[in-house]
């Protein structure tokens, strides 16, 4: 990938970038359960996040905590990449919601991600309603306690914190040679670094990691190394076959998405994974087909978005 093709990947505060955002953030739940809020819990359960009473609302993250002495409580986790002033009372109807759904008490934690000055307040002080909530400034964590993990996922929310009193580009650097260490895969790395640029939007430092990608060689050697070439073809077709497969058994329509969404992500990373919402469209499975067909032959994002132009 050249430094141009990585500076075009900027998402706009949506609901796919929240939804990129959420994914990067999943498979670090359990360190900021333990290294960053303290808890020492005996286990740690996902729960639903949809809240269904009157109405619908989605949470972040429900994790229900076991401590040592065998009570429970669920925890809510959300993440805020903007100022909301609404913020208390939002999530004042999670609290309520959440109450209602499981029954049992409730600790809610906001973390803050955003690149301007966190300036929510984490309460509600009204005649006859107090409410409050605990909110964490992802600047206020020191980097360290991630660039030192073995787990990339851990690695990459270093470009959210406190970098002082190191340079950003020396931080950058680190975490750039912390996921060469801690992933040998290639296509591996790759999605590391990937989601390290989306989350370094949240910083305004994309560009800089992205300058760092390339005088490393990490991203535009490896995207024309013939194994790599190798391995990612071979992974698309049995994404592919995979989906199809699947697809035999829970409806031939489901599985090609699951593959054609797969085929993006290798072939194309984050700018082709924006295209599943116009593909899920796509009402006839021919089409389907014969998108897929083109994935593997497409020499850019450009071909796949004027055939999907034609099909929507």
């Amino acid at each position: 990938m050249l430094l141009q093709d990585c500076v075009t990947l900027r998402f706009r505060m949506s609901g796919r970038y929240d939804k990129i955002l959420k994914e990067s953030l999943r498979g670090v739940l359990h360190v900021l359960v333990s290294e960053v809020l303290g808890i020492k819990a005996k286990s740690i359960k996902p729960l639903k996040t949809k809240l269904q009473v009157t109405d619908e609302r989605e949470a972040d993250f429900l994790l229900e905590i076991t401590l040592q002495d065998s009570s429970s409580y669920v925890l809510h986790i959300e993440f805020q990449a903007t100022n909301d002033s609404n913020m208390p009372y939002r999530m004042l109807r999670y609290r309520i919601y959440i109450n209602q759904t499981y029954g049992k008490p409730v600790k809610q934690v906001l973390f803050y991600v955003g690149r301007e000055p966190l300036r929510m307040k984490n309460h509600i002080k009204d005649e006859n309603l107090v409410f409050e909530y605990d909110i964490i400034d992802f600047r206020s964590i020191a980097c360290e306690k991630f660039i030192s993990s073995n787990t990339p996922e851990e690695v990459i929310l270093g470009i959210l914190c406190n970098f002082a009193p190191e340079d950003d580009t020396i931080v950058i650097k680190k975490l750039l040679n912390r996921i060469m260490e801690t992933v040998k895969e290639e296509v591996g790395r790759l999605k590391y670094i990937r989601q390290l640029e989306v989350l370094a939007q949240l910083r305004d430092l994309q560009e800089n990691v992205c300058k760092e990608v390339s005088k490393m060689a990490l991203v535009y050697d490896i995207e024309r190394d013939v194994r790599y070439k190798q391995g990612m073809e071979k992974g698309m077709e049995k994404g592919i076959e995979r989906g199809i497969e699947r697809g035999l058994l829970e409806g031939e329509r489901k599985g090609l998405l699951e593959g054609i969404e797969l085929g993006l992500e290798l072939k194309y990373g984050l700018a082709g994974l924006e295209l599943m919402n116009i593909v899920r469209a796509i009402s006839t499975v021919d089409k389907l087909e014969e998108f897929k067909n083109l994935i593997r032959k497409a020499g850019s994002v450009d071909e796949l978005k004027e055939f999907l132009g034609k099909s929507v």
